[in-house]
């Protein structure tokens, strides 16, 4: 599980969204490493909850900028949004008491969704990343 790198060719340009790209990432690297390391399974749950929080956040505060601005994409924007937090929902870190450094293979599964879901996240700022910098926002 390698270390997922910033890209600054998938900046939206708009400060506080790359900034939140940035920290998601971050956490995002840390469970990896986790599981990476072979983490008890409380450690990767709170990982795990920590980056379901951050993503949370962040989709929030992006569809608020979006409305905000009115940017024509937005359903499609929340859409994608709302499928992440069901995904992440969904598969909850479970601890097995005879094994608590085991995770179980949907945990792993998790975090390569995770790493394809953040790269297509990003690879879109370019979309609405203009549209918000069109309309004043840095």
């Amino acid at each position: 599980m390698a270390t997922q790198a910033w890209n600054t060719a998938h900046t939206a340009g708009v400060e506080v969204i790359d900034h939140q790209h940035g920290v998601l990432l971050d956490a995002l690297n840390e469970l990896r490493h986790a599981l990476k390391i072979g983490a008890d399974c409380e450690s990767v749950r709170a990982q795990l909850n920590r980056v379901t929080e951050l993503a949370r956040l962040h989709l929030d505060s992006e569809e608020r900028l979006l409305a905000q601005y009115e940017f024509p994409a937005l359903e499609a924007y929340q859409a994608a949004h709302e499928q992440l937090l069901r995904t992440l929902q969904a598969h909850p870190v479970t601890c097995d008491r005879l094994s608590q450094h085991k995770q179980s293979d949907s945990v792993y599964a998790l975090a390569e969704y995770l790493r394809g879901w953040f790269t297509a996240h990003t690879e879109a700022v370019h979309e609405y990343g203009s549209w918000l910098t069109a309309h004043g926002v840095q």
